[in-house]
């Protein structure tokens, strides 16, 4: 009777064992997923930053070329109006 609970007590520490085991492994991949997911998400945060200053330098190119383009058309109509005069 003692070897059957010896042997009880061997697979039931050998399972634990291997509970933790498992539990530490998956633990350390809970922990460098979240650090993964930290380091996206401040390269994220860096993108969205770089996306939104591209946005501002491409509305400021096109109202310079906006303007640029009208300016460029008044000067030209400018002398067509003083010869018709």
């Amino acid at each position: 009777m003692e070897k059957v609970q010896t042997e009880g007590e061997f697979r039931l520490d050998l399972v634990q064992k291997e509970f933790e085991g498992e539990r530490n492994v998956l633990q350390g991949r809970i922990a460098s997923l979240e650090s993964v997911l930290k380091d996206q998400s401040s390269q994220l945060a860096k993108l969205n930053e770089q996306v939104e200053k591209s946005y501002s330098q491409v509305q400021a190119i096109a109202v310079k070329a906006v303007e640029g383009s009208a300016a460029k058309a008044a000067s030209l109509a400018q002398p067509q109006q003083r010869q018709g005069e």
